[in-house]
């Protein structure tokens, strides 16, 4: 099974971690890693994003209800 079939599976853990090892490597690696690199960015980051869209809405805060300080 190739990484652009894995992607879809992994855990949001998982795919962050691969988009940083990957974006080293398209700095820093071999002429093959680099290749590979700019294949697999754009099926991290839009993987990433199709996850982002998904999520719900984070929940409004609610505040605590404070009694006021009494005056002596």
């Amino acid at each position: 099974m190739s990484i652009e079939d894995r992607i879809p599976t992994l855990t949001d853990k998982e795919l962050a971690s691969l988009q940083e090892n990957a974006m080293r490597l398209a700095l820093s690696g071999s002429v093959k890693q680099k290749a590979d690199c700019e294949r697999g960015l754009p099926l991290i980051d839009a993987e990433l994003a199709e996850r982002k869209a998904r999520a719900p809405a984070p929940a409004p805060r609610k505040g605590v209800a404070r009694k006021p300080k009494m005056k002596a």
